[in-house]
């Protein structure tokens, strides 16, 4: 997953959210399956059509909005993505992805490479395009998917991304721990610069047709071979001059990760429509609105709930159909959380629930959970554009068959349920002091939040969260008095150990991999929570174990139960409908789960729309 950082799973996608979260981000649908259609969500369409003519060419601008304070680094490759926005500013370039989905993400063989999968083998097979060229020319080979994997094997910013799953592949985890010099389990069919790799597992990961485990990205080793493991993540290869095997490539990047892409001319597909593409990251958000009353942008990739509008007078939202730009919206693949602290991760990462916690009790979770006013929060601040959320599953349309509407959560009273809360912390032995907190052996509950800065409106989020608490009786108090920036929080959260904290919020953005390994293992660096119960590590091998579709959905479903209803192990909390504001001169727009959208743009005119409802 991408992290919304939002970091992304790989499946954590510039809130939190962290790319690998076991969701691999895999491309969109291909071209040759029947046109997807673009869902609306609320009042938002989820694609804009222009009718005019397009022009021969055209430069496109594109803004994932940042914030000034905490910077985003162009990531150069998938593997090094942390981060949303990171993840998002390489899809011009196609992510390095290897694999096009259907609408449900599996994967399908009209990408640039194709997978065959023996079951009784314990195998698959990855075959390259013929024509699948680098950027500058030279083949995409085998050894380009084995140089990736290694990566994600051994460096310690693209190990992020790194799912428990891969460590079904032989000779993986000897690979890592440096007693043999290759991986054993990969076969290369026609030579290391040949187009064929077979990749032999001791079990198939169950999700294997989503791309769980399977080698889903290609490094140039030609262009990478002689940087260091430790270090290739920041080499200016990878964040100057990184190749790409996607429609357009990299011509420059800026000091501040502004990206110029040009169009590439060795893409195996059709050439794409536009000259070139000019893609921000750090474009401050509390600038947005003046940079669209200048026609700077051309694309804004999400509007920020918290500048849609400032109470009721409009500020993003004026130009919601409106001043030149059409608004579209969908359904965010991703959902906020709110993580505890119950352990420490070893000198070999690996996680262990042993920290000294009155959250080691569930009831004490779920008190939390209940008590906290999501709802109101939600109201107040997300200006529409976020909904609570029960579950560890977006409604994202490609999640329709993992999302189970059983889940009950936290967050049906929106300003939290006292009685609830009261009634589990009396069930855990616990009673109202003086003060009116909760207190069990002559020691009050108080917790520690580490909340995050980033948004106009977190410090006021974090103080209507605490009052709540507070009225449920349930002490909190801020991380060292103050929010952090998101460097911070996540350098905090990464830490193998770290009793400063009790409780986070956290987001993920979703990929395609349906599975929860890279968020949940016990070797998962981004199991904030280091939750190694029994039960947990039983559903993460049952779902790795699943025979069939049927039974992978099923256990997919039993994990969201078991972590979020029965255990409290996280307290799911919001997530957005995700508005992008396009200018008037673009053509093929939309949300639908379409590969390549990039390559399909155009614009109708070399100067941006001004005025009036594009729709219109």
């Amino acid at each position: 997953m991408v992290s919304t950082g939002a970091k992304i799973g790989f499946g954590v996608v510039g809130l939190v959210v962290v790319v690998g979260g076991g969701w691999a981000a895999l491309s969109a649908t291909s071209n040759k399956d029947a046109t997807p259609k673009a869902v609306s969500v609320g009042s938002f369409k989820g694609d804009y059509t222009n009718s005019k003519a397009a022009i021969k060419g055209g430069n496109l601008t594109v803004t994932y909005p940042g914030q000034a304070a905490s910077p985003i680094t162009f990531a150069g490759y998938t593997e090094f993505a942390q981060w949303a926005a990171a993840q998002q500013q390489l899809q011009p370039a196609g992510n390095n992805s290897l694999f096009y989905t259907d609408k449900n993400g599996k994967i399908i063989s009209s990408g640039p490479a194709r997978l065959k999968v023996d079951k009784d083998a314990k195998t698959v097979t990855i075959t390259l395009r013929d024509n699948l060229k680098w950027s500058d020319g030279k083949a995409v080979t085998a050894k380009d998917v084995e140089f990736s994997l290694e990566t994600l094997s051994t460096n310690t910013v693209a190990s992020g991304n790194f799912t428990e799953a891969y460590t079904k592949i032989k000779g993986l985890t000897d690979f890592q721990n440096g007693k043999s010099k290759s991986i054993s389990g990969i076969k290369f069919d026609d030579g290391e610069d040949g187009k064929k790799l077979t990749v032999s597992y001791t079990s198939l990961p169950a999700a294997v047709n989503w791309g769980d485990g399977v080698p889903a990205y290609a490094l140039p080793y030609h262009d990478l071979k002689d940087e260091s493991s430790k270090t290739i993540d920041t080499s200016k290869k990878v964040t100057k001059t990184p190749l790409s095997f996607g429609p357009f490539k990299v011509s420059s990047v800026s000091s501040d990760s502004t990206v110029k892409y040009v169009r590439n001319t060795d893409y195996w597909g059709k050439q794409a429509k536009l000259k070139t593409i000019t893609y921000y990251v750090n474009q401050d958000q509390s600038k947005l609105e003046n940079d669209l009353s200048k026609q700077k942008f051309d694309i804004v990739t999400t509007a920020p709930a918290t500048l849609w509008k400032n109470g009721n007078t409009p500020v993003l939202s004026k130009y919601n159909n409106a001043k030149g730009y059409a608004a579209t919206g969908q359904a965010d693949a991703g959902y906020w959380e709110l993580y505890f602290n119950l352990g420490h991760a070893d000198s070999k990462g690996t996680s262990i629930q042993d920290r000294s916690t009155p959250l080691q009790d569930a009831d004490v979770r779920k008190a939390v959970g209940y008590a906290q006013n999501v709802g109101a929060v939600v109201a107040k601040y997300g200006n529409g554009l976020r909904v609570t959320t029960n579950t560890l599953v977006s409604k994202s349309e490609t999640k329709k068959l993992f999302y189970d509407k059983n889940v009950k959560g936290y967050q049906e009273k929106a300003n939290g349920d006292i009685k609830k809360a009261d009634s589990l912390l009396e069930k855990a032995g616990y009673k109202k002091d003086s003060d009116g907190y909760y207190a069990k052996d002559g020691k009050r509950l108080t917790l520690t939040y580490l909340a995050r800065s980033g948004r106009s409106t977190a410090e006021s989020e974090a103080k209507a969260y605490i009052a709540a608490w507070k009225a449920a009786g349930i002490e909190v108090k801020l991380y060292q008095d103050k929010l952090v920036d998101a460097a911070t929080w996540q350098s905090i959260v990464l830490s193998a150990k770290n009793n400063d904290w009790d409780i986070t919020d956290g987001g993920w953005g979703e990929g395609t991999v349906p599975t929860f390994d890279q968020l949940w293992s016990k070797n998962a660096a981004y199991n904030f929570g280091h939750v190694t119960s029994a039960a947990l590590t039983k559903n993460l091998t049952d779902t790795q174990n699943s025979t069939s579709d049927a039974s992978l959905i099923k256990n997919i479903k039993a994990f969201q139960k078991l972590v979020v209803d029965k255990e409290a192990y996280t307290i799911p909390t919001y997530t957005n409908i995700d508005v992008q504001l396009v200018n008037g001169r673009v053509k093929g727009w939309t949300n639908a789960p379409v590969n390549d959208l990039y390559a399909k743009l155009s614009v109708t005119s070399n100067k941006l729309t001004t005025s009036g409802n594009p729709r219109k």
